[in-house]
């Protein structure tokens, strides 16, 4: 005898229960259930009238069934559910007509996604299909309906013995149904208008959210629209419609888009309740959870076709518990944290997935088949849909009450950021600093009025570019210095996050020159974005030159016309206490002149006639510049000795030019200038006016400035 590996099944627990059963009523298993047919039968079920014989091997002949050699074998059910299983069941239906008129009648099995159920025995119609299900292509059916039916037709005082033979890797419930013609077309109108009164309600609620998401771009509205869209397909190939209507020759998709709209179902559900509960922000860590979740459901979704109808099904419809708790979790803590949205969304929820959670049991075999079992997914979707969508109603109406309410307290507001933009654009433009808002990659978005006074540039010029972009690239190794200082200050700012002070050198627009300034850079963070605020200042004087009442100075300088201005500015601030304001301003005109005209015809050894054709030809800085990076130039320096007292004030500048014939200039006169149309030359014109004193050496790369500040 060979050993058999006991396999529990819910036939062979109906086996058990029936054996029983039969102790204590015995003979309840002597005589087969004979079914008496009607001229009346409106969905008579009759799982309970018949016997079940289940071919575990799937190797017993349809001839030996047909035969009735195994009849004693068959066993009658506890249950109509067979759940998931891989074995052949045969049914055995004996029925009888007791009256004396021709009975036509349909055994119906009312389930749309039982792969194969074959019929055998007679009578059967002619040009009848004995095999149906949807391993076939859906035309060839004997009936346009969405499950399969046989039509028969039984003499009067007749009897008739049929086989069902019935194998499908679903579930397996055993729904079978005795209809009278007219009873079945009066079943098809009914479940016609409650089906389209179902599919109406969802098909309303996808065109209410699109049409409300196409005028309020509310991202809540189109995720919800995906959610509905696919549960509408889900029920579409659950009830058998898909297969009647839309892919009625597609075998393999009829069969694999069941769990694959189950997980999309839950991917789009997931999905849209993370953003409609905001759980990002009441609930960060579940919210991370949903999306890895949402991960394995997609990974899922694409293996699905790849494994075999019976493992996807059963593990889709397992993974929707988890997705179940992860829903209602995340729909209770927000309620309870008296979030206005988890109301409606929790009500709504709690009812479809009531109705998932008693249709997944039923499927997985652990509840009977019934109109309650049957129907609770629909229900529920239909209670789910109607109220969420109410939800997100009220969610509209409670904003629009909101924005009623903070109207008036916005049109105040903006008066109020109108007088501060107004007080902000004063400061900002109005600083003698330059600043520059730069974005996280140093590039400069906005600046003030300071930037063309110190610079040149104007905001057009410098808009998008780096800030290492307008410093001072001259041609020796002190400027690629300068660029590698400031990107280690950027760095420095990156790193810490604390403001960074320091000095560099910046290019000029119109002078071919660094401009030394004073730099300050640090982070300003807004709601979502953060910028780089860069202010630029020249050096400020040292506000303790106010007590000095005398003062003797050396300066040295490089060839830079820009340190003129510098050094002249700072050996003429004594003089304001003893000078109008015009009188000082030409002393330091006067001084910057001399200072440019060492620089100029002493050290670079520009002559006259060439500085007079440059400036012609418009090219006078570039010319500047090659003499200042010229060898036998840049070393050169000017010397300035200052001396001031309260009687006089004394300047001495020499540079290490060959000199030149300052007799000759010093008897110029203005309109002798003007007449010869001369561009430049008036400096030592200007300091003979304003000096009481004027010398120069023989060589004449050395003058000396008096003038006395206190005649009485």
């Amino acid at each position: 005898m060979r050993n058999r590996r006991f396999k529990f099944s819910f036939p062979t627990f109906s086996y058990i229960c029936t054996f029983i059963f039969s102790l204590f009523v015995p003979g309840i298993l002597g005589a087969a259930p004979k079914i008496n047919l009607a001229t009346e039968m409106s969905g008579i079920s009759v799982w309970n009238q018949v016997l079940v014989l289940e071919d575990q091997t799937q190797s017993i002949p349809n001839s030996t069934i047909v035969s009735g050699e195994k009849d004693h074998e068959f066993k009658p059910l506890v249950s109509p559910n067979l759940g998931f299983s891989q074995s052949v069941f045969w049914v055995r239906i004996e029925i009888t007509n007791p009256t004396s008129a021709l009975i036509r009648w349909n055994l119906l099995y009312d389930f749309p996604l039982i792969d194969e159920i074959q019929i055998f025995g007679e009578p059967m119609l002619k040009d009848a299909k004995r095999a149906l299900g949807d391993s076939f292509i859906f035309s060839e059916r004997n009936v346009d309906y969405r499950n399969p039916v046989y039509q028969l037709e039984t003499q009067a005082n007749s009897s008739s013995v049929y086989y069902l033979k019935i194998k499908s890797e679903s579930t397996i419930p055993l729904l079978l149904e005795f209809w009278t013609e007219k009873e079945f077309y009066e079943k098809l109108n009914k479940e016609q208008m409650i089906f389209g009164l179902f599919y109406g309600i969802l098909f309303v609620m996808i065109a209410y959210n699109f049409f409300i998401y196409i005028f309020t771009y509310e991202k809540s509205y189109l995720l919800y629209l995906f959610f509905i869209s696919s549960i509408f397909f889900f029920h579409l190939v659950n009830n058998g419609f898909a297969f009647q209507y839309i892919w009625p020759n597609w075998v393999f998709w009829a069969n694999y888009s069941l769990p694959f709209f189950i997980c999309l179902s839950c991917i789009t559900g997931i999905i849209f309740t993370n953003t409609y509960l905001s759980l990002k922000k009441h609930l960060p860590k579940v919210s991370k959870l949903m999306w890895v979740w949402v991960g394995i459901l997609v990974l899922f979704s694409g293996v699905t076709f790849f494994l075999s109808y019976r493992i996807a099904m059963v593990t889709s419809i397992l993974l929707t518990v988890p997705t179940a708790l992860l829903l209602v979790y995340s729909g209770t803590y927000t309620y309870l944290a008296n979030v206005r949205t988890a109301r409606y969304y929790l009500i709504s929820w709690l009812f479809f997935l009531l109705g998932v959670l008693l249709y997944s049991l039923k499927s997985l075999g652990f509840l009977s088949d019934n109109n309650i079992t049957r129907w609770t997914i629909q229900i529920g979707t239909a209670l789910q849909t109607i109220l969420l969508s109410l939800g997100l109603a009220d969610r509209i109406n409670f904003l629009t009450r909101s924005l009623r309410e903070n109207l008036r307290d916005l049109s105040h507001a903006k008066i109020k950021i109108e007088e501060s933009e107004k007080r902000f654009r004063e400061i900002f433009q109005g600083s003698d600093e330059v600043i520059l808002m730069m974005n996280e990659e140093f590039q400069i978005i906005n600046a003030n009025r300071s930037l063309s006074k110190h610079l040149g540039y104007r905001l057009d010029d410098l808009k998008n570019k780096k800030i290492t972009e307008i410093l001072y690239t001259g041609r020796d190794q002190k400027s690629d210095y300068n660029v590698m200082f400031v990107n280690d200050k950027l760095t420095d700012l990156k790193m810490t996050g604390s403001a960074i002070n320091f000095k560099t050198e910046l290019s000029q627009k119109y002078v071919k020159e660094p401009k030394e300034m004073v730099c300050r850079i640090q982070y300003i963070d807004f709601d979502e974005t953060r910028e780089v605020l860069m202010t630029l200042s020249p050096e400020y004087e040292d506000t303790i030159i106010q007590l000095i009442d005398s003062e003797k100075i050396e300066l040295s300088m490089n060839n830079y016309l820009r340190n003129a201005e510098l050094v002249s500015q700072k050996i003429t601030a004594q003089l304001a206490k003893y000078l109008s304001t015009i009188e000082q301003t030409e002393v330091r005109s006067s001084v910057r002149e001399i200072i440019i005209n060492a620089v100029e015809h002493g050290n670079l050894n520009i002559s006259f006639e060439e500085k007079s054709k440059a400036l012609t030809e418009g090219n006078y800085l570039e010319f500047l510049q090659k003499r200042q990076e010229d060898p036998r130039y840049r070393h050169k320096k000017v010397k300035i000795e200052y001396s001031f007292s309260s009687e006089f004030v004394a300047f001495r500048i020499t540079d290490e030019g060959r000199g030149f014939d300052h007799k000759k200039h010093m008897e110029k006169s203005i309109d002798d200038m003007n007449e010869a149309h001369v561009q430049h030359g008036r400096g030592i014109l200007m300091t003979k006016s304003v000096f009481d004193r004027i010398e120069y050496n023989d060589k004449g790369n050395q003058v000396s400035l008096i003038k006395f500040l206190n005649r009485s």
